[in-house]
């Protein structure tokens, strides 16, 4: 069973021994920082909205962010209390016990850190949101991710053909969920990998 504790802003949540969770929400205080990771190259072709961004578009996408009930987004902080990702949830619908997620973790994040970040991001869904299921959307394109949707136990639900237009091509976009106990039953098998140096 898992619990969680707010401190400082900071919500720790424990679901074992080996499993230790650290977000706090997003502040405006973090802006630059993630206006920075987000507009890497790494990880601005994985998005839908690929252009770098500016920071009055920045600051403006926040000050949205902050009113809407159904987008929580979160700041990722390892071990060493550094921050090294962004988590969200969005299309947020508590009377459904459903969401849709997304993450990026830091460029200069040590390999291992989006095993863990998964980790913790779907233990905030299913033990603290209380979600009955979670779903992704991943560019077809986006083998990696897709990779490591599988490997968290995601299965996929269907393909959106030609659902993207990347500025140079329209590319599919592939569905994926995962249910609460299907998590359950995977997430043993994740904190294995992360405490064996699985990443893979």
């Amino acid at each position: 069973r898992c619990r969680y504790s707010v401190l400082s802003e900071k919500k720790i949540l424990r679901c074992s021994e080996k499993s230790l969770m650290i977000l706090r929400k997003l502040t405006e205080a973090d802006l630059q920082l993630i206006l920075t990771w987000r507009n890497a190259p790494e990880v601005r072709k994985s998005m839908y909205t690929t252009q770098e961004i500016s920071e009055a578009d920045h600051r403006a996408w926040f000050a949205r962010m902050e009113h809407d009930p159904q987008a929580l987004w979160y700041i990722h902080q390892g071990e060493n209390d550094k921050p090294d990702g962004v988590v969200y949830f969005t299309q947020y619908r508590p009377e459904n016990q459903s969401s849709f997620w997304g993450f990026y973790a830091a460029p200069d994040a040590p390999v291992g850190t989006g095993t863990k970040l998964g980790l913790d991001a779907l233990n905030e869904a299913f033990y603290v949101l209380d979600l009955h299921k979670l779903n992704a959307e991943v560019l077809i394109t986006n083998e990696r991710s897709l990779r490591f949707h599988k490997k968290l136990g995601f299965c996929v639900e269907g393909r959106f053909r030609d659902y993207h237009f990347n500025g140079e091509r329209f590319i599919d976009v592939i569905r994926l969920g995962i249910l609460k106990s299907e998590w359950s039953e995977n997430r043993t098998k994740i904190e294995s990998r992360i405490t064996e140096g699985n990443y893979e």
